[in-house]
């Protein structure tokens, strides 16, 4: 009598990889958290979440909007801006409702890329714009004033407005820079016109170049939380000063000056807390950090895990205008924007509390703002809003993982694959594909699928009223895949598309049969 044959195959459960997105690592070496492609994802410490989609929000904006300014009233009422770039002709339309913008509220402008503060003294609350070519505008809530040397209400002496570039608040105090120069204009404390005092920062900056920006630092200093004033230059230099009066020797004084590396872009830092996160050469660095040595090691790079990618396209793109650090607080979201020509661009997203990477792309961003607990971004003809929906207005979001490669405890084996359990939750239909991928191969893609997973809860103008559940809870979605190959290493590449569901994925389980060492 034959004795039944014994079972060969082995599983393995492998959890969804919440690491994130590494293209640090070697192949051979990536931990199961972790993943080789993670498009249109977003990590959480628990799951893997499908990324949320875009409406129109302001629209009938004459070119492309390149830059986002929002005004906080004394009141809480908060009011959005776009300003445009229509071939050379550029403006400022009222972007705060939905729908279409009507005419602009400011016109004949001469370039859209806008730098702002807010700032609040006994007579209101205020916005302050520079852009290094026109004239300093002045909001008020109600009115935009152009502020020249004889302007009224406003006016500002000793430089021409249309020298500065960009404006920063520092305790109490308005500063701007002076284009293409490595000198600083200040105002009195608590005004936003009047007399403006130099500050030549050139003496202390030995590598040349000129200031791209100016910011607020909170340090510990060991006796207690202060803010500092930081200087960044094009050539990659920082200096931080201490103290609140710079025509007072005895109140102002340089910490130090450090060699960072040369930041990327117009808008290259981020406040992070009481941190400021620099985008340069090198990556996406806490100042915390960067002035520790005098050149960062990548593993202290909040970018770390994705450094090698990033390092290309600070290369590749670093001229381009689009840059962009950008903190989602609701979300626990960090966002790069990667312009990767003057109308197509992706996204490089962060989750704060996990520090998992992922890839987004198909959303055309050329400048990104966090306003009313909302996110939004510029593009072609109209401002929209982030985050909202399962759509790119409409369009399909399609993912696609590939998780780190994975030898299953025997790199010396081949292995014959048979099935693949994938475990994920879902809201409504979505579209699913999946292939096996072996021995390193990052070309080979599922087909982009269609809609095919059809969930248990009603759908609207579907399911039957009065009969079907409303809800759109996560509903389980547990299917076993065919996943065959041969090979030593191997990775269950899934894509996902839909229009309407929220797509959370869990884990994966293997099945194969284990060969001999030859």
């Amino acid at each position: 009598m034959l004795k039944p044959r014994r079972q060969r195959a082995s599983t393995i459960t492998v959890t969804a990889p919440v690491g994130g997105w590494n293209s640090r690592d070697p192949l051979a070496q990536m931990k199961p958290t972790d993943a080789v492609v993670l498009d249109n994802w977003f990590c959480t410490p628990t799951e893997l979440r499908s990324r949320k989609g875009y409406i129109d929000w302001a629209t009938g904006i004459p070119g492309s909007v390149q830059t986002l300014i929002d005004y906080d009233s004394s009141t809480g009422t908060e009011q959005l801006f776009a300003v445009s770039n229509n071939a050379g002709t550029c403006a400022i339309y009222n972007a705060t409702a939905k729908g279409a913008v009507g005419a602009a509220v400011v016109s004949g402008l001469t370039n859209a890329k806008w730098t702002h503060a807010q700032f609040a003294t006994s007579g209101g609350s205020f916005l302050l714009a520079v852009n290094g070519l026109d004239n300093l505008r002045i909001y008020d809530g109600t009115t935009w004033y152009t502020v020249t040397a004889v302007s009224s209400p406003y006016a500002i002496t000793g430089v021409a407005t249309t020298l500065l570039s960009d404006v920063h608040t520092h305790k109490r105090r308005n500063w701007f820079i002076q284009k293409e120069s490595l000198k600083c204009w200040y105002l009195a404390t608590d005004a936003i016109s009047g007399a403006a005092a130099v500050f030549d920062f050139g003496p202390i900056f030995e590598q040349g170049g000129s200031i791209s920006q100016i910011t607020t630092w909170s340090l510990d200093a060991g006796y207690g939380m202060d803010d500092y004033f930081v200087v960044i230059t094009s050539a990659g230099q920082v200096a931080v000063y201490k103290g609140v009066d710079p025509a007072d020797p005895n109140n102002w004084s340089l910490v130090g000056v450090y060699l960072v590396g040369s930041p990327v872009g117009e808008r290259s830092t981020c406040k992070y807390g009481g941190d400021v996160l620099l985008l340069n050469k090198d990556g996406l660095i806490p100042l915390s950090k960067a002035l520790m040595s005098s050149r960062v090691s990548t593993h202290l790079m909040i970018t770390d895990k994705i450094q090698n990618q990033l390092a290309q396209d600070t290369t590749t793109y670093a001229s381009n205008y689009g840059w962009d650090v950008i903190l989602y607080p609701p979300q626990n979201m960090l966002l790069v924007n990667i312009p990767i020509s003057a109308t197509e661009s992706y996204q490089y997203v962060m989750n704060t509390i996990s520090g998992g990477w992922a890839r987004w792309t198909n959303i055309p961003a050329q400048c990104w703002y966090f306003a009313n607990e909302n996110l939004y971004f510029g593009t072609a003809g109209k401002v929209c809003k982030a985050w909202d929906t399962q759509a790119d207005n409409g369009a399909a979001i399609v993912t696609d993982l590939l998780p780190a490669f994975s030898s299953f405890g025997a790199s010396s084996r081949v292995k014959r694959f048979t099935m693949a359990l994938v475990s994920m939750g879902y809201t409504n239909p979505f579209g699913f594909s999946a292939q096996m991928n072996l021995d390193f191969d990052q070309q080979s893609t599922p087909v982009i699928p269609t809609t095919s997973v059809i969930p248990q809860a009603g759908v609207w103008d579907l399911s039957k009223w009065d009969q079907a559940s409303w809800s759109t809870p996560i509903i389980p979605y547990t299917q076993w895949q065919l996943a065959t190959g041969i090979g030593y290493y191997g990775a269950f590449r899934v894509s996902t598309s839909s229009t309407a569901a929220d797509i959370r994925y869990y884990a994966t389980d293997y099945v194969f049969e284990p060969g001999g060492i030859l």
